[in-house]
């Protein structure tokens, strides 16, 4: 991986952000289905991206702007659907279940302890 990967990673990630900035202006009313829709789209789009990059010439450039960069810019839970669903084609159900469940149980854990240590520093 040289610089043009990192820069490829850059540019696809900053224009996957104003995606997602974009698709939580169009439906600001609508909160917090925004995040489900993103969540949606990104895990469709890193499907389709996957499937398209296998006969790519170039994977390693398409891999840095388009998965790494617009899916991990637009959604990052779309790069997470992809880590189960890699367990799930591999057979490996167990390590799939933890990944997935250290995941969500993990990230509320760590908001949460988050707001406990706000609250510790903040009194």
């Amino acid at each position: 991986m040289g610089i043009k990967f990192f820069l490829l990673v850059a540019a696809g990630g900053s224009c996957g952000s104003v995606l997602r900035a974009f698709v939580g202006f169009l439906m600001k009313s609508f909160l917090p289905w925004p995040t489900l829709v993103v969540n949606l789209l990104g895990a469709l789009l890193i499907g389709f991206l996957v499937r398209f990059s296998e006969n790519s010439t170039n994977a390693e450039t398409f891999r840095a702007f388009w998965i790494v960069g617009i899916c991990g810019g637009f959604t990052t839970f779309s790069t997470f659907g992809l880590d189960v669903m890699d367990f799930i084609k591999t057979g490996q159900w167990t390590h799939g279940f933890i990944y997935l469940s250290l995941n969500l149980f993990g990230t509320l854990l760590a908001i949460f302890l988050g707001f406990r240590l706000y609250s510790f520093f903040s009194s």
